[in-house]
């Protein structure tokens, strides 16, 4: 079958789940649900919380690297009490290591060896978009930071799916121009299909297929789909974005310019050391 026969197959295959509402990824560990769970009880305690975390050493290691990277622990002094790293991390931080953790083993779940270095280089921009992500909203007093790396890190989710379905069409998934555009234009859909049925909030979903608003006021107030528009451009070519030439409305309503931007890509360097640091164990 040719490509652009195996394009149409899959499109119309693609169209039909999404309008069916089957369009799905693996549910997460019982670890992340139990932990979301024990999160809306406000009485929730940093021991509980590790008591949870504890039925899944592979996160217990990621929450210990995590407390003891340089962007965590800069002081240096090692925490090796789980109950103490949870407290110094904070309770949102610990639930995104667990849902960062969960999203990891999707995009390693593949056996598909064709699809391996396409999904690797996904996940590291995934990676740099919720760092980045979460260091623009630090810089905005009304805006959560944790759920802002949320945003980053879901916002490829509808790649990897299309991605993985893509591989039963193999003259299609090598058709690159093709497959791209696929990518750009239906990612945005099915991402927000996945993550409803992961059930995170509307401020998340929303942010999948943000757009910058030219005609928007630069002197709004800053809002996520803000700061993920202005994560991609920087984490993609910051000179141009910040360049007195073609302006990204996001950008200056965040208030990044040239004269901050080194400051910020030294804490997002960091930040994405830190990640690392914590994934790689």
């Amino acid at each position: 079958m040719s490509a652009a026969n195996e394009q149409a197959e899959f499109m119309k295959g693609l169209a039909e789940a999404l309008n069916s509402k089957e369009i799905a990824l693996p549910s997460f560990p019982d670890v992340v649900i139990k932990i979301r769970t024990a999160l809306e009880d406000p009485t929730c305690s940093a021991d509980r919380l590790a008591d949870v975390a504890r039925a899944d050493p592979v996160l217990v290691s990621r929450l210990l690297r995590s407390v003891n990277s340089a962007f965590h622990n800069r002081a240096g002094i090692e925490i090796v009490d789980l109950g103490l790293a949870i407290s110094r991390l904070g309770f949102e931080t610990v639930r995104n290591t667990a849902i960062t953790l969960a999203v990891e083993q999707i995009f390693d779940a593949s056996q598909h060896a064709s699809l391996t270095d396409r999904l690797r280089r996904l996940w590291q921009e995934s990676v740099r978009l919720s760092a980045m992500c979460y260091v623009l909203a630090q810089r905005s007093p009304n805006l959560n930071s944790d759920n802002a790396f949320l945003c980053g890190l879901l916002n490829e989710v509808g790649k990897l799916y299309i991605l993985m379905k893509a591989h039963d069409f193999p003259a299609f998934l090598g058709d690159d121009d093709s497959l791209q555009n696929v990518l750009n234009d239906w990612s945005p859909s099915v991402g927000k299909s996945i993550v409803e049925a992961w059930g995170f909030p509307d401020e998340i979903s929303t942010t999948l297929d943000a757009t910058d608003a030219e005609s928007a006021s630069a002197n709004a107030e800053p809002a996520m789909t803000d700061v993920v528009i202005a994560a991609k451009v920087l984490t993609v070519d910051a000179d141009s974005a910040l360049s007195g030439g073609a302006t990204v409305t996001s950008v200056s309503r965040l208030g990044i310019s040239a004269d901050s931007w080194p400051e910020i890509a030294e804490a997002h360097e960091m930040y994405v050391q830190s990640m690392r640091q914590s994934l790689s164990g």
